[in-house]
């Protein structure tokens, strides 16, 4: 028994001796957090969701605390560094004055601590027409409308099919509904010789479409499209050497200078939007991509006049929602509230993009939702993306209002859309065993195929409303919603569905 207290007598007195270590201040401790070289004391944030990186030095142990919930850090203690970046993150300030945070650090028993001042909205005084911020501007927006095939078509404007836009086919668009246009655009193909500068020409013809869009009273957003790929295509960390990723992110930069400046005088009802699909396949891609979404955003703001506060859409990977869930992450923007992000909707595959093919069991579903089972199960042998249906598609909407509009951000869905079906032009229904009973019921079958395709377009809009994603129809010439040659309505019902889904549909801020 005397051993035992002892031990305890001697372990107590370990832990005393311990306790008194721990709390020495060790002299001569260096630390700090700087940024860009400069050390810091006070830390300034506009009132939106907004982070910055800084660098942490120190020569012992280290920790941080805050001492405020709404501003976090990434790492929060640590051993000798020479350089490790913090991330320090707020979130936005709902409130009508400025609001203080005090961050601590401890290195080795010294104290050096930082102010940290977010900014209320109601600071600042914004120029005419620039006042609403990223959610401001999204919650406005009914339901869009993609001018595709058109703008960023290969060889000219009516090289994919399409008319001349004009003024009536804008206000046709804004009759139907739609109060917003994505206008997918291209511009490598229309540089000068030196392979940098913007045609004058184009960036008229560009601008003659936007234009039609501001007199219609309708919100647009102008991007870089594909484009030959020359970004999009040039993302992959494992190919690029150092050289062809600075080359790509300095094109990128001089580019968007130019748009910008052609359309600094536009208000808010004009976004950019820096891209459209990027091929980024990992971690180490979306790093490369977050140079070329950077390089965007300081070259708008770098332009100055309204293109400080406009409203500005950076694409997650290949516009994916898993994948913009697992990896990306918001560049760094000296306007608090003004980006919004982009992903599309195009799940599943057999029902939005898939087309006949020579093996059945890889071909398109021609249903979609609870209400149209019914006929898959009794005409097309059963044929039907079960695992692809309404409760998937809220769990994915669901992803991104969790990751971003939690914190203050707002997303488009910057395309969706369905492979419109016409039964009796359809080479494959011979091969399904209940053939001659589908032949018998063409007409019914193709009626509900139109209804399953509007119903869908209603879901994406619905739930992506719900969610805080505002929906972008991707369109183009030789649709079944318009015809842009006519001016008029192809499939009535497709149309009506889908605005019922938009009407349902309520933005959660």
């Amino acid at each position: 028994m005397k051993k035992k207290y002892l031990y305890l007598f001697f372990l107590f007195l370990a832990a005393i001796m311990q306790g008194c270590k721990d709390d020495e201040v060790i002299e001569n401790a260096a630390f700090s957090l700087s940024r860009d070289g400069q050390e810091m004391t006070d830390l300034t944030f506009g009132y939106g969701t907004s982070f910055i990186m800084v660098e942490l030095t120190s020569n012992t142990n280290w920790t941080l605390s805050c001492d405020q919930p709404w501003c976090t850090l990434s790492n929060v203690s640590g051993t000798p560094t020479k350089l490790q970046y913090i991330k320090i993150s707020v979130e936005r300030n709902l409130a009508e004055e400025k609001r203080v945070a005090n961050i601590t650090m401890n290195a080795g028993g010294n104290i050096h601590q930082y102010v940290v001042t977010q900014a209320s909205k109601y600071d600042a005084i914004y120029p005419e027409g620039m006042e609403k911020d990223a959610i401001e501007t999204i919650k406005e927006i009914y339901m869009g409308w993609n001018l595709g095939n058109t703008l960023e078509a290969t060889g000219g404007m009516t090289a994919w099919g399409a008319p001349i836009t004009t003024q009536a086919l804008i206000d046709k668009v804004k009759e139907l509904g739609f109060n917003a246009v994505r206008i997918p655009c291209s511009w490598n193909q229309y540089l000068e010789a030196d392979s940098i500068t913007i045609s004058p020409d184009w960036m008229n013809e560009v601008k003659k479409v936007v234009d039609f869009c501001m007199n219609a009273d309708m919100y647009a957003f102008l991007n870089i499209h594909w484009d030959g790929g020359w970004m999009e295509n040039h993302c992959d960390a494992s190919k690029m050497t150092a050289e062809e990723i600075d080359g790509v992110e300095d094109k990128m930069y001089k580019l968007w200078t130019q748009i910008a400046e052609a359309f600094k005088d536009y208000d808010g009802r004009l976004m950019f939007a820096g891209a459209n699909e990027p091929g980024v396949e990992n971690r180490e891609d979306m790093a490369v991509l977050h140079r070329y979404e950077q390089a965007f955003v300081d070259a708008v703001r770098a332009t100055g006049g309204n293109n400080t506060y406009r409203n500005l859409i950076v694409q997650g990977p290949r516009t994916n929602i898993d994948d913009t869930e697992k990896w990306f992450e918001l560049p760094e923007d000296p306007t608090p509230a003004r980006l919004i992000v982009e992903v599309h909707y195009y799940t599943p595959y057999n029902f939005c993009i898939n087309g006949p093919t020579s093996d059945l069991a890889q071909s398109m579903t021609y249903f979609w939702g609870e209400p149209y089972e019914q006929y898959a199960v009794e005409y097309m042998d059963g044929k039907f993306d079960y695992e692809a249906q309404e409760d998937y598609m809220i769990s994915q909407m669901k992803k991104m209002h969790d990751k971003f509009v939690v914190q203050g951000v707002p997303l488009v869905i910057g395309e969706f859309g369905v492979s419109y079906r016409d039964f009796a032009s359809d080479p494959r229904l011979e091969e399904y065993e209940n053939y001659e009973k589908i032949v018998a019921n063409m007409d019914m079958l193709q009626d509900k195929c139109e209804e399953s395709e509007g119903y869908f377009l209603g879901c994406v809009a619905e739930y992506g409303k719900n969610h805080g994603l505002a929906p972008f129809l991707w369109d183009t010439p030789g649709s079944r919603i318009l015809d842009r040659n006519t001016l008029e309505i192809v499939e009535p019902v497709i149309l009506q569905k889908m605005m019922e889904g938009a009407e349902r549909g309520k933005y959660p801020f």
